[in-house]
């Protein structure tokens, strides 16, 4: 379950961020695109009995800023083509195929502010996923682009590496680049601070 964050945030975003310029927002997601959204996942095939499945919440605008901010990868690294299947006012179905992979996410209201989709991947990794979607309103000033609840195990792992990070400790075999190196670790740990306010 490494991807879960990845998964959850491209499901919900890909179809209006990764791809905004080729990909169309699904009818039924049409004036609740922006803001927050907390994702629960309900059901994951490779979660153990018991287990706990984590919940976040993402800011589909500060998601869409870091999409905009990542290099491109390298030509046929990790092309993926998307294509809206079904695109009803209660109901839309995407397909992302890829080299090693296709992934269906079928979108379901489940009310004015509430969304369920359900998640199958085939190919090299597969995998079936539910997944609940609710949106809360506009990001806050300052949000993470993907956060944790503050009490939850995530965020008690988030801050326990967070406390063991020191950038001069790390970056001090970085010769001519140690200030770049430095400044760079400030970021990673301003952002995963983030993910636990």
């Amino acid at each position: 379950m490494k991807s879960v964050a990845i998964i959850v945030a491209a499901v919900l975003v890909s179809p209006y961020a990764v791809a905004a310029d080729d990909f169309p927002v699904p009818r039924m997601l049409k004036g609740m695109e922006k803001g927050q959204w907390r994702s629960e996942i309900l059901e994951h095939s490779e979660a153990k009995p018991g287990q706990t499945l984590p919940a976040m919440t993402i800011c589909t605008e500060n998601l869409m800023k870091q999409a905009k901010d990542q290099k491109p990868a390298a030509k046929g690294e990790r092309e993926c083509k998307q294509r809206l299947v079904k695109d009803g006012s209660d109901e839309a179905v995407m397909e992302t195929t890829c080299a090693k992979s296709t992934v269906v996410t079928t979108m379901k209201r489940e009310s004015a502010k509430s969304v369920l989709a359900d998640i199958k991947s085939t190919g090299e990794h597969p995998m079936k996923m539910k997944m609940r979607y609710t949106h809360l309103g506009p990001c806050r000033e300052g949000q993470a682009a993907m956060s944790f609840d503050k009490d939850s195990e995530q965020c008690k792992k988030i801050r326990a590496s967070v406390a063991q990070m020191d950038p001069a400790k790390s970056c001090a075999g970085s010769g001519a680049q140690r200030e770049q190196c430095e400044k760079m670790m400030r970021q990673q740990l301003a952002q995963a601070k983030a993910m636990c306010q």
